[in-house]
């Protein structure tokens, strides 16, 4: 009785690559936005 298993993956790099990528802009987008807001706020408050 001999079983056979076979399994088969597929990676698809363009999708993952894609995704780190938007990721990326992602965070950098957050901490840009964080900063700006930060300067904004101290700005408002010095006046």
């Amino acid at each position: 009785m001999e079983s056979e298993t076979s399994v088969e993956v597929k990676v698809d790099v363009t999708k993952i690559v894609k995704y780190v990528c938007i990721a990326g802009a992602v965070i950098v987008a957050v901490i840009f936005g964080s900063k700006c807001v930060d300067e904004y706020l101290k700005g408002m408050q010095s006046e």
